[in-house]
């Protein structure tokens, strides 16, 4: 289904069950058996136990700062990109980036028992889209129209910000690296004519703000 002529439903769904699941966890005594059944554990998964996991974790958090600065990155770059891609890809982009950012998790800690929560791998995949499919796509995320390359780098920032501020789980930045890498290479299955001239595009505003670093001495 293309929504560009609609609502971002897929992008509310996923908003709206994630806030769900802290408050499942918030209010209730069980939120110890939900990161157990539902968090995702490398030593597990490793022995084939609680696959499902590999999914699910997308969905837990570990606190509500956590949970609020994904929710808004996610509402900023979901509600562009699935109206340019549709709900189906944009879903494909979400879902698949979050899977291999788990696994890349589970491949370089396979004996960690502790709990791994939070949908970072999966927006990153999805900011990697923007990036590439609609750099200059104008939104009023911040209030004042902006490019998309420029919220996306605001997005990041704040995605950065919660990984240093939740106080429970296990979180790494390589896990955001390998979504969007998985979101960038999802890009070009997407539309490779765009993803080629985005490409080229962030590759030269990269090359600009190093010669602005160096000019004056910030690097």
């Amino acid at each position: 289904m293309n929504s560009k002529e609609g609502r971002p439903i897929l992008t509310y769904v996923i908003i709206v069950v994630s806030v769900i699941v802290m408050i499942h966890a918030t209010i209730t005594s069980a939120s110890s058996l939900l990161y157990d059944e539902y968090a995702l554990r490398a030593s597990y998964f490793t022995h084939g136990m609680r696959v499902i996991s590999i999914v699910t974790y997308m969905f837990i958090h570990s606190d509500w700062i956590h949970l609020i600065l994904n929710c808004f990155a996610l509402w900023g770059v979901g509600t562009i990109m699935e109206r340019e891609i549709g709900s189906a890809r944009f879903g494909i982009v979400f879902l698949t980036s979050g899977v291999i950012s788990g696994l890349e998790h589970v491949i370089l800690n396979p004996a960690s028992t502790e709990v791994f929560v939070g949908a970072s791998g999966a927006v990153f995949g999805a900011l990697a889209t923007l990036f590439l499919l609609s750099p200059f796509k104008r939104t009023s995320l911040f209030v004042v129209p902006l490019p998309a390359m420029l919220v996306g780098v605001l997005i990041a920032s704040i995605e950065l910000a919660s990984v240093a501020w939740a106080s429970g789980g296990v979180l790494a930045n390589d896990v955001q690296i390998a979504g969007f890498i998985t979101g960038a290479a999802l890009s070009f299955w997407i539309d490779t004519k765009k993803a080629i001239k985005g490409l080229a595009i962030g590759a030269g505003v990269v090359i600009i703000l190093y010669m602005f670093g160096l000019f004056f001495n910030l690097i």
